[in-house]
Order: structure tokens, then sequence, then C-alpha cells
């Protein structure tokens, strides 16, 4: 090959047409219908309730092992 051959190699510009299209769509939805306040506020209370038992209850098995 020849030098000018070589060059008008290296010259030629290339093109690559690359296209990438992606859509997300995502939908999600959370409903709850807990009728009255009264009734979610002791779900709340009870839930609370429950957790400080836990914790109760494993505070004294831990002394007990020590």
């Amino acid at each position: 090959m020849s030098k000018v051959e070589e060059k008008d190699i290296q010259n030629q510009s290339t093109t690559n047409n690359n296209k990438n299209d992606v859509k997300v769509s995502n939908q999600f939805s959370f409903t709850f219908n807990f009728g009255d306040s009264l009734n979610l506020v002791a779900l709340i209370a009870g839930i609370y309730l429950i957790k400080n038992l836990k914790k109760r209850r494993n505070r004294k098995k831990i002394k007990a092992v020590d």
C-alpha cells in the first residue's frame, strides 16, 4: 500500500448510528382503608406494645444467661 492510500483510509470518517430507546413505566399504588381512625390508632398502639414486650423479654433472657 502506498502512503497516500493509508492516509485516505485513516482519514475516512466512520459513522455509527446507535440509538437506544428505553421507556420504563412503573406504577405502584398502595392503598389501605382502615375505616375508623380509632382502628388505626389501636393498630399503631398494638405494634408499639408488641415491640416493647419483645425488647423486655430479650433483656430478661440476656440477664438470665449472665
